[in-house]
């Protein structure tokens, strides 16, 4: 529990101008959750309005579903690679 206040302290110490390693992935993660939840939504009202016969809308929502899809990746995917 003294670690989480120590790395909260740490964060709340910045000036906004740079901030730990652990809060931007923390951040990103999160970010990149709610776009998860988004694409999952996206999907469904996707499927919803194929099946209704709203085949124009239905290609919109697809390529906003392909673009959060490819967000969430991009987030969630680490970029820097650490061999060690």
């Amino acid at each position: 529990m003294a670690d989480w206040r120590e790395k909260i302290t740490s964060v709340s110490k910045t000036k906004g101008t740079t901030a730990p390693e652990g809060a931007k992935r923390a951040g990103l993660g999160c970010l990149g959750l709610i776009i998860v939840a988004v694409s999952i939504l996206t999907l469904l009202i996707t499927i919803g309005l194929f099946k209704s016969g709203f085949v124009l809308m239905g290609i919109f929502t697809t390529v906003f579903l392909l673009i959060c899809v490819a967000t969430a990746v991009l987030l969630l995917v680490p970029n820097k690679r650490n061999p060690l």
